[in-house]
């Protein structure tokens, strides 16, 4: 009996490898589905039901200056951006934008700059389905153009979204949905541009949106506050109107109006400006389209240019564009149903002008200036 029990885990481990064996033999090695049941290893409840969004675009081009001839191949720009729906109440993005800098001298290396493009965490209070809150950095809520490519239907911006309004905001943000057709949006921020603020005031401001048909978006927007550094600042006033409208299959007509004004500049008095852009897109067929854009700018005081001018600028640019990009914050031209394309391929003409000698020429100054662009513009 005891020789009985002493064998018996001998002939155990002996019955296993001869089991085995035979297993091996009837069954091929498989990869390992960690995710199969059963398996030890296997997402977490819960784990997939916010998943991360990874989004981006990049663009290249070519430019020339039809005054003084400089010209330039460049793949210019690559943006990321990362989204993520932390709870079903509260999300995070954030957009890193790489780009070369045509900032350098004569002789010197471009620079490539890498910024926090936008950088933001959005949170809907439960029960509270109407009001969303918003912290970080993100495109200004006024006016219609970005300054992202993706989301441009030209090339070029014009020149009162450089230099009659913020691109950029960082504050805090509260949007409240009236209804489907009403919404008010309320703003404190550091200033224009200004991810630092340099001064000790903060920029206040509202955004009321309009939905007065379908296919149809209208905003009222103002911003009040200290603009400068902290030592030499003043007060300074913005007043803004945006609209989009589709009025048929594969039109689009959007723009904006500006009125600004700085209050007690440093050097004594005001200054003011006005200014406004209107652009029409036909889409001609699936692949080609067109956009036309005007503008005039009156820097009557010669705050935002250097001197009193008026600026005025005439755009045209065709786009052949090849398949529809991905859901996300790329996926729509702002306030409008277009779908942005997966790849674009633009050109434009640009006209400048105005009414003092104000654009570089091989020689002096000129009223006149052309410029002609050629850019691709891909998301992923």
């Amino acid at each position: 009996m005891r020789v009985l029990m002493r064998s018996c885990p001998i002939a155990i481990a002996i019955l296993g490898l001869v089991a085995g064996g035979l297993a091996a033999q009837q069954t091929p090695d498989q990869p390992v589905d960690l995710s199969a049941p059963g398996n030890d290893l296997r997402p977490a409840a819960g784990q997939e039901e916010h998943a991360l969004s990874i989004t981006g675009f990049g663009v290249a081009g070519y430019t020339y200056d039809g005054k003084t001839n400089d010209n330039s191949f460049g793949a210019g720009k690559v943006a990321v951006a990362l989204f993520r729906e932390l709870t079903d109440n509260l999300y995070a993005f954030g957009q890193l934008t790489t780009s070369l800098s045509d900032e350098a001298g004569a002789g010197e290396e471009p620079a490539t700059e890498v910024e926090i493009d936008n950088l933001l965490l959005s949170f809907t209070p439960p029960g509270a389905t109407n009001l969303n809150l918003t912290l970080g950095t993100l495109d200004a809520p006024v006016g219609f153009e970005r300054d992202d490519e993706v989301l441009l239907l030209t090339p070029t911006t014009s020149f009162n979204f450089e230099l009659a309004r913020p691109a950029k905001l960082t504050g805090a943000f509260a949007t409240w949905t009236l209804n489907r057709r009403v919404d008010l949006t309320g703003m404190l921020a550091n200033g224009w541009d200004s991810p630092v603020d340099p001064n000790h005031g903060k920029t206040v401001g509202a955004r009321l949106g309009l939905l007065p048909a379908e296919r149809a978006s209208v905003g009222l927007s103002a911003l009040y506050g200290s603009e400068g550094e902290a030592d030499e600042s003043n007060d300074r006033l913005l007043l803004d109107a945006d609209y989009a409208f589709e009025p048929g299959q594969g039109w689009i007509v959007a723009g904006e109006a500006n009125y600004g004004k700085d209050i007690g500049l440093p050097g004594g008095g005001d200054a003011r400006w006005t200014g406004a852009t209107a652009l029409v897109h036909r889409q001609l067929s699936r692949r080609f389209g067109l956009a036309v854009r005007a503008e005039v700018l009156d820097d009557k005081d010669g705050a935002r240019t250097g001197q009193p001018q008026t600026l005025t600028s005439y755009a045209i640019a065709p786009i052949y564009s090849i398949g529809v990009g991905r859901e996300g914050i790329f996926a729509n031209i702002q306030h409008t149903t277009y779908r942005i394309p997966r790849f674009q391929v633009r050109g434009e003409v640009r006209l400048n002008h105005s009414n003092v000698p104000f654009f570089e020429t091989a020689d002096e100054p000129s009223r006149w200036g052309v410029q002609y662009t050629l850019q691709l513009v891909t998301t992923f």
